[in-house]
């Protein structure tokens, strides 16, 4: 155990092995769909993608830093934020900052096919829950262990090391969203890094995205597509 717990603390270890979480985190849910258990617009399908997505993003971390490195959950941003008052201004200051690149992204054609959702407001309601249990996944992943799991090593490159995972996670996306996610992600993992926490950026990836997908979905088109990309 103690081999392996050695070999799983390595930084170049942890960027490796959650590359693959990252690349094989959602996997099991389009298994199931080329079973035909689900359709892809089905509100079941999005949320089977993000039970797979918390299982593979967060709980296999969670019980790698528990039981493998023997560390605190809490020394990989799974706390509440250092000064909540700074925390919330800092939050609402970079959610102002991106608001306005959200409804230009939205006016456009790639963004729209991409974003459209089940215009039925309780589907939207149940999908914009669903997707919170992603946000919070895939955050954990990159701002938590990714980035203090890398940090002692790597310092301040750590921003640009996780960032450019994040934007290559965005591949097969709209290219602008990813230019957008390596400037997002460094701003996230900013807050991460400032607030010791990465609650403040689940909050402000879900706040975004949800922002995007209402003005895409009620605003700029009438297509009804019924599912949700995170």
């Amino acid at each position: 155990m103690n081999i392996i717990k050695k070999i799983l603390e390595n930084p170049f270890v942890i960027i490796i092995y959650s590359s693959f979480l990252i690349l094989f985190h959602v996997s099991p849910a389009f298994y199931l769909l080329e079973q035909k258990l689900f359709s892809y617009e089905s509100v079941w399908f999005q949320l089977v993608v993000s039970i797979n997505a918390f299982i593979v993003l967060f709980i296999i971390p969670f019980y790698i830093i528990k039981f493998i490195y023997k560390k605190k959950i809490v020394d990989f941003g799974f706390r509440m934020p250092e000064n909540l008052s700074y925390t919330i201004k800092l939050t609402v200051l970079i959610l102002v900052f991106f608001t306005p690149i959200m409804f230009f992204l939205s006016k456009q054609t790639s963004f729209q096919d991409y974003y459209s959702v089940d215009q039925n407001i309780i589907n939207f309601i149940l999908l914009s829950i669903i997707s919170g249990i992603y946000y919070f996944a895939e955050e954990f992943l990159f701002r938590g262990l990714l980035f203090f799991g890398i940090w002692d090593k790597f310092k301040f490159h750590s921003f640009w090391i996780v960032n450019t995972l994040f934007a290559l996670f965005h591949i097969g996306k709209p290219p602008y969203e990813i230019i957008l996610a390596f400037f997002l992600g460094l701003t996230l993992t900013y807050l991460s890094y400032k607030t010791k926490s990465f609650i403040p950026a689940v909050v402000v990836h879900f706040t975004l995205a949800l922002i995007l997908n209402i003005i895409v979905t009620f605003f700029y088109t009438s297509k009804i597509v019924g599912s949700f990309h995170y």
